[in-house]
């Protein structure tokens, strides 16, 4: 054999040798083998892998957020359709302690940084199930304060922030940041949302238990009846035009 030949079957067998660890690799992160870059997570989602988050997503996610983020259970939020950078944010956020959960916290300690760019990286890409409406009439009046406000001033429109239209500087249920063009990591996509976890997070922000710089002091502004109506009117809409 010649000098080309071998030099062609030694390229081929280091390539064959190449994709094999690539495959291995990949395998192994399927499996838990490799859980990518570990530690506290860093400021960038970066570019995930939605296949892999997929898997990660039916193991470690499922019993609470649903295997697609529409999860059933009321009292947890459906992940499905946010932006990814915002679903990486709040994982950071649990891990560095700056938002508070029992339940997340803990959990959140366990995900790598490029595990968790890969979870929000498929759940972004899910369909959101909106849920069906229960008091149309509270829905209704929910409406017209999420895209105008209570006409007084002392409520300004959600809409403002969580869309409907084009994205507008603002602030966001997360009150860390100013929001930006494109996707926020500060600002939630609450279309289709679960109400009773949307009332539930107004009312930790009204009460302090969930800080929000901007959003203490406009779900403290809010009555028990106003939260419920914009909770009812966000969680049936399919989408907010954002």
């Amino acid at each position: 054999m010649g000098k080309l030949g071998k030099r062609y079957l030694f390229g081929l067998g280091v390539g064959v040798l190449l994709a094999a660890i690539g495959m291995i690799t990949v395998g192994a992160r399927l499996t838990g083998g490799v859980s990518g870059a570990s530690g506290p997570l860093g400021d960038g989602a970066g570019a995930g892998n939605p296949v892999i988050g997929k898997h990660i997503a039916e193991t470690k996610c499922a019993a609470c957020h649903g295997a697609d983020g529409n999860g059933t259970a009321p009292q947890y939020p459906k992940l499905a359709g946010q932006d990814a950078a915002y679903l990486y944010a709040q994982l950071r956020d649990f891990n560095s302690g700056a938002r508070k959960s029992e339940i997340m916290s803990g959990i959140a300690g366990t995900i790598s940084r490029t595990d968790a760019a890969d979870l929000a990286s498929y759940y972004s890409q899910q369909p959101i199930h909106p849920d069906p409406v229960k008091n149309q009439a509270a829905a209704d009046i929910g409406k017209r304060i999420f895209l105008a406000g209570d006409g007084s001033g002392r409520v300004r429109p959600c809409a403002m922030c969580h869309g409907a239209g084009r994205q507008r500087p603002g602030m966001g249920m997360m009150g860390h940041g100013m929001m930006g063009p494109g996707p926020s990591s500060n600002v939630p996509r609450l279309n289709g949302q679960h109400a009773t976890y949307v009332i539930d997070q107004l009312n930790r922000f009204a009460d302090g238990r969930r800080s929000g710089t901007v959003m203490g002091p406009i779900a403290a502004s809010l009555s028990d009846t106003e939260r419920k109506a914009v909770a009812e009117y966000v969680s049936g809409l399919h989408a907010l035009n954002r």
